[in-house]
């Protein structure tokens, strides 16, 4: 492994931990970002390149084959069921092309999986 990849790999890690440390902090991402004098933009930079890598490793570790089912200009469903216990916070929110997918605080691995597949079938 070359020195570059060791750094982002060390870098992504601190961006997780600071990601992590925001979003269990309770407070506001700007209240936070402010009592911690960091950039907000700097912050959600981290946390696009985290989620990102987190997503990738997601689809990489499917166990299961899904396919999501085609309805008419390119909609795609999948069925999930929420939790009575969501916090109902929104975690991330991923964005490609004209799709939007939210990830709720609580949401369970299975959610998120069925979820990254649904956007995967559409890439």
């Amino acid at each position: 492994m070359d020195v570059q990849k060791i750094t982002h790999e060390v870098r992504l890690q601190q961006w997780g931990n600071i990601v992590k440390d925001c979003r269990s902090s309770g407070k506001s991402i700007k209240a936070w970002c402010a009592e911690k004098s960091i950039n907000i933009k700097t912050y959600y930079y981290w946390q696009k390149k985290v989620c990102q890598v987190a997503c990738r490793e997601l689809v990489v570790g499917q166990k299961r084959n899904f396919e999501a089912v085609p309805i008419n200009s390119g909609s795609v469903f999948a069925e999930i069921s929420v939790p009575k216990s969501n916090s109902g916070r929104l975690a991330v929110t991923i964005h490609h092309n004209n799709t939007e997918v939210n990830i709720y605080c609580g949401a369970d691995a299975a959610i998120v999986e069925t979820a990254l597949q649904a956007l995967r079938s559409l890439c």
